[in-house]
């Protein structure tokens, strides 16, 4: 009996490219489904994009917009039922919507969203041509992009991210190929936008990457220069008071947002509006926690990617160690990690490992899939823990970055050894 099994398995096995094809075409199919059942729903990160850019063209104040009710009162009339805020938005974010601020909003919500489908699909293109996925990875990769959260969640909410993260995997391209002025460009453009990239920068000074530096350098001083006419001075100092305050606020430590501060203040730091049921109240533990850990997790990266020499590795590990470092980071932001989890998988399917694939595959699926982290029966007390699948994902996926490195040097050694 066992050996009927085993030939039906194997059987199956055979079609294993087929099936994947399968699974690849009815994820396609609900893709499409849910980016036309989402072009005229009200949303709320789009609303905010929407309104700032209209009111750019109405000659606003840009400084008001971190004017909480202000700008809250504005988005009503503008996207009736949605209550939103520009938060801590830089000025130069307006400029991302100001082409189809002129439509209606249904109209604009559907070109922003059949334009980011479109890049997408162009940038998926150009990253399955220049890895050389064919046969079975060819499938496994469009699935990996097809059943990620994080890309769903921009769509519905209107968000820009799928947009960074095409920015930013041409920024990978042009870090590979060494085109350091491209990549100067493109990173200075990301950061001036959404302070995306940030940590790339860093990644650049230590592997002395001066070009890219001053082309990153001399991108956001143009764009700057050239939007003070439209955005003001004012706007700039609004955004740096609206910084600093938001960076110490309790709204940080609820399990929305997927770092390694709101892990720390979720479970130390008590709130009476937001954090009413931490494990113990310990602020000062939580503070320090979050201090040496990030500065923990920030020198382990540094130290790997100056003592390693594999490039696509170092830009993914700086990608992860810039959205579990930075407070705010929330689920949609997790769409720029499908560029170091790329960067595994064509590691991975030329080092095989079943150990390294197996911390990739659960690490993957804690980001992936749509789990009820912020649901009130997993946010008190110890509980809490269980809060932080997308943490743990992208914790596991660094591991997993820098063990890769690792093994890559030990390699490059091995053959340098019996060379000589």
């Amino acid at each position: 009996m066992p050996s009927i099994n085993l030939k039906k398995f194997n059987s199956v096995l055979r079609y294993r490219i087929q099936i994947l094809w399968v699974i690849t075409s009815i994820l396609v199919v609900y893709f499409i489904f849910f980016a036309v059942n989402n072009t005229t729903r009200p949303s709320y990160g789009f609303a905010s994009y929407y309104t700032a850019s209209n009111l750019l063209i109405e000659g606003e104040d840009v400084a008001d917009f971190y004017d909480d009710d202000w700008f809250s009162s504005k988005v009503e009339n503008y996207v009736h039922g949605v209550y939103e805020i520009y938060l801590v938005n830089m000025p130069t974010t307006a400029l991302i919507f100001l082409p189809i601020a002129n439509f209606d909003y249904k109209t604009a919500r559907l070109i922003w969203i059949i334009f980011n489908l479109v890049l997408l699909a162009v940038v998926v293109g150009l990253i399955i041509r220049r890895m050389k996925f064919g046969e079975i990875w060819l499938p496994l990769v469009l699935i990996s992009f097809l059943s990620f959260q994080p890309l769903y969640v921009n769509i519905s909410n209107g968000q820009v991210y799928s947009f960074i993260f095409c920015l930013l995997v041409l920024a990978w391209f042009a870090y590979e190929s060494g085109i350091d002025t491209l990549l100067g460009n493109i990173i200075g453009v990301v950061f001036i936008l959404k302070t995306a990239g940030s940590f790339l920068i860093i990644l650049f000074a230590f592997q002395k990457k001066w070009k890219s530096l001053l082309w990153v350098f001399v991108t956001v001083v143009f764009y700057f220069i050239a939007s003070l006419p439209l955005l003001g001075l004012n706007s700039w100092s609004a955004y740096g008071n609206k910084l600093l305050s938001y960076t110490s606020s309790p709204t940080l430590s609820v399990t929305a947002y997927q770092s390694v501060h709101s892990f720390f203040h979720h479970l130390f730091v008590f709130d009476a509006q937001w954090n009413l049921e931490p494990l113990i109240n310990l602020p000062l533990i939580g503070k320090s926690l979050t201090i040496i850990f990030s500065l923990g997790i920030l020198i382990v990266t540094i130290v790997s990617a100056l003592k390693f020499k594999k490039s696509d590795l170092a830009f993914g590990s700086f990608i992860i160690a810039g959205l579990i470092l930075n407070p705010a980071t929330i689920d949609y932001h997790y769409m720029l990690i499908l560029i170091p989890i790329i960067i595994l998988i064509d590691w991975l399917k030329n080092n095989c490992s079943f150990s390294m694939w197996a911390i990739f595959l659960f690490s993957f699926l804690l980001i992936a899939l749509s789990i009820p982290y912020t649901s009130a029966k997993v946010t008190s007390g110890l509980w809490a823990v269980l809060a932080y699948p997308k943490l743990y994902g992208a914790l596991g996926l660094l591991g997993l970055v820098l063990r890769a490195s690792y093994v890559s040097k030990s390699f490059e050694k091995r053959i340098k050894y019996s060379n000589k």
